[in-house]
Formats: C-alpha cells, sequence, structure tokens
C-alpha cells in the first residue's frame, strides 16, 4: 500500500471519528473468563449513532452490529500507552460501525494467551481477534493455524509466518525515536534548567524484544547524530508491569549522570518517570503524550517529562478496523507505518515541550523531522536486521 493512501484513509477515518465522538461509549466491566484476568464489553450504540451498522457488510456477510470485535492487551489498562490507546481505536471504530467490543487483559501472564486466543477463536460471537506487541505474536500464530477460519490482526510485530488469517503491521518505532534521541542529546549538551555537565542520556526498557530493540537503536542512532561522545545508559526492567523496578532503574541511572532519561515501558514506564520526577532528571514518554495524559493526576512526575515518543496505536487499531470491515485490509499480508503515514513522532505541542526546549532546539528537531519523513535521513530498523548488526549497533550505546 503507497504511503499516499494510507494517509488519505488515515485522514478520512479522522474525521468520521471527530464527527462520531459523541456517539462514543466506554467499555463496561463485566465478570472475567477463565482466560483471562479481566474483560470489557460493549454493545452497539443505539441506532443512528453510527455509520452502516445496519448495511451487509461484503467483507463478513452480515451486518456491523452483529460483528464482534475482541481486542486483547499482554499486560492492562490504565497505562497510559498503547494499551489504553489500543482501546480508544477500538472504541473510536465501534462507535463509527457499530460492532460489539471487549477488551480482555492478561497482566502480563504469558500463560493465558493461548487459551484466550483459543477461546475466542472458537467463539462464533467473535470475528476479528486483535492484538499487539511481539510478546503476543508466536502465541496468536500458534492458535491462527489451528483456526484458519478466524480473522487475526496483529499490530506492533509482523506475522512472518505469512498466515492467510492474519494481518500484521509494525510501527516504525525506530523513526519516532531517533527523534527523540536527537532531543535527549540537544537537551543533555544545553544549558537547560535540569542538564548536569555530563554528556550522559539513559533508556530503560521493558522487556527485550524486536520492537524494544527497535526504539533503542533509533534512539541511539538519533542521540549520536548529534553528538557522538554522548554516553547512553541502557536497563531493562525484565517484563512491562513492574512499576517499582522501572522507578529503582531510573533514579540509578540519573546517579550516574543521566540527565534524560527514555523511558519505554508500558506501565512499568509509569515508574521509570517517578523515578526521574524524584531525582529531578527530564523524562522522554513513549506512545501517548504523557506529559498530557498524567498532567491532571500526577503534575508532579509530568513536570519533568520534557517530550514523549508518540506511536499511534490509536490510529492503527481504528484504521486497521475500519480497513477489515470495508474488505480493504490484505489479510496475509505484512506492512510498516511510520513518520511517512503520521502515526509515529514526538509530542512538541504541549506546555512543556515549548518551555524546556529552546527556539534553536525546538528548530533543529523539526528540521530533522522533516528531513526524516522525506527519506533524506538512513535510520537504521531492527526489524529483519541481522543480529551481528544490531549487536554493533547497541555497543556503541554505552562509551
Amino acid at each position: 500500500m503507497k504511503a499516499t493512501k494510507i494517509l488519505a484513509l488515515l485522514m478520512a477515518v479522522v474525521m468520521v471519528f471527530a464527527l462520531a465522538a459523541c456517539a462514543k461509549t466506554e467499555p463496561n466491566t463485566t465478570k472475567g473468563t477463565e482466560a483471562a484476568n479481566d474483560t470489557k464489553t460493549t454493545e452497539p450504540a443505539a441506532s443512528g449513532e453510527t455509520t452502516g451498522s445496519d448495511e451487509i457488510l461484503p467483507a463478513f456477510g452480515k451486518k456491523a452490529s452483529d460483528i464482534g470485535v475482541v481486542l486483547v492487551v499482554n499486560t492492562n489498562l490504565g497505562d497510559h500507552a498503547i494499551c489504553d490507546l489500543s482501546n480508544e481505536g477500538l472504541q473510536e471504530a465501534a462507535a463509527k460501525y457499530g460492532f460489539r467490543t471487549k477488551v480482555v487483559e492478561l497482566g502480563g501472564d504469558v500463560t493465558l494467551q493461548v487459551p484466550t486466543f483459543t477461546e475466542y477463536a472458537e467463539d462464533p460471537d467473535w470475528d476479528i481477534i486483535i492484538t499487539g506487541t511481539p510478546n503476543m505474536k508466536e502465541a496468536l500464530q500458534t492458535v491462527a493455524k489451528e483456526y484458519p477460519d478466524q480473522k487475526f490482526i496483529l499490530y506492533d510485530a509482523q506475522d512472518d509466518l505469512s498466515l492467510p488469517n492474519v494481518a500484521s503491521l509494525d510501527h516504525c518505532q525506530n523513526e519516532g525515536a531517533y527523534l527523540a534521541g536527537v532531543a535527549a542529546a540537544l537537551l543533555t549538551t544545553s544549558d537547560a534548567k535540569l542538564v548536569n555537565d555530563k554528556k550522559i542520556v539513559g533508556f530503560v526498557g521493558g522487556g527485550e524484544n524486536t520492537a524494544l530493540d527497535d526504539y533503542l537503536i533509533g534512539y541511539i542512532q538519533g542521540v549520536h547524530s548529534v553528538d557522538e561522545d554522548i554516553n547512553i545508559l541502557v536497563s531493562w526492567i525484565g517484563d512491562f508491569k513492574d512499576t517499582a523496578k522501572g522507578k529503582e532503574l531510573a533514579v540509578a541511572q540519573a546517579n550516574q549522570g543521566a540527565d534524560v532519561i527514555f523511558s519505554v515501558a508500558g506501565v512499568a514506564g509509569l515508574g521509570t518517570l517517578a523515578g526521574c520526577a524524584e531525582s529531578n532528571v527530564y523524562s522522554i514518554g513513549v506512545d501517548s503524550d504523557q506529559y498530557t495524559v498524567l498532567l491532571p493526576t500526577d503534575p508532579t512526575t509530568a513536570a519533568n517529562i520534557c517530550t514523549s515518543m508518540y506511536k499511534k496505536a490509536n490510529v492503527t487499531v481504528s484504521t486497521l478496523l475500519s480497513m477489515a470491515l470495508e474488505g480493504t485490509l490484505e489479510w496475509g499480508h505484512y506492512e510498516k507505518w511510520g513518520l511517512q503515514e503520521g502515526v509515529v513522532g514526538i509530542a512538541t505541542d504541549n506546555d512543556n515541550y515549548q518551555t524546556i526546549f529552546s527556539d534553536e532546539m525546538k528548530a533543529q528537531i523539526e528540521q530533522v523531522q522533516a528531513d526524516a519523513t522525506a527519506g533524506k535521513l538512513e535510520i537504521k530498523s531492527a526489524i529483519g536486521m541481522d543480529n551481528a548488526e544490531l549487536q554493533a549497533i547497541l555497543a556503541t550505546a554505552t562509551k
């Protein structure tokens, strides 16, 4: 699919969601199933509040109101990051079409993945199972092979088996992380309020996987494009839910001299952001504009978030579901969306970013984003990269 076609579709979807916002409903909590920690379900919106809910959709041979979509998230809602954004995209698409939805939260328990996918694949009430991140890929593929008539959407990971009932998509998080790296490097070498005299920045990740490696090598490349002598501390929490460990690692990096720390760890990342605030260093959030999201409930943590690398999983999920229902999604096909498609970048339109970064730094970041979007910069990706080359790039982080 060409980038121009994707851009046009994204714009159309966003316009429709703006009109349908008044009809949006939040899921009602229901009793959890045996396979999952918690589920949340919505019924179709009332007649007249959605578009096309009474029309037969050729792709499924039934009305949208008779279609069920279940979103399975690896951890839990409330992360102010990819899980919440994915649910937002699900609800936006449901408001547009009127299909039934359910959200299943696995709480990070890998033993629930296959049983959960199997449960919903066997249930004729659910036409599409959608999930994201590399941590879910293997379980999805296992079940998709056993249930060839069930449709699966996998985002933030590639179905490298090209199963005919799976559509998969990767975000180019390396591109967004490159911009985050440029921002961190410009900040640590500036005279900003919380910056020390050392050229050290940090990265705290949840668990190591291809997507997280993609974030990290993008960040490394971005940092070193500004100054090759900047030292990048890298720490791994080991999962995406341990907020205490996330905080501990942020504090440890700050004690080693890091004055800007990029947090890429889902729910656990909330601890990393809190640790940066406690240590009075700058943090970079992930997935959503975490400064804006956290400001109403946790202004102390938000105050230290200089920017966030956003990954618009809400737009991705809503767009993929719209394509599936309209019959334009290619099953068995894999896509990559990034800066050109407008689904990754960094948050620049909040008060904190505007205050912390100088006009000169903002102009530099804007130019880098323009060049990257135009394809003028070579930003390497961990996705599909030979392991030897990946390890060589990762080795350049620490000086």
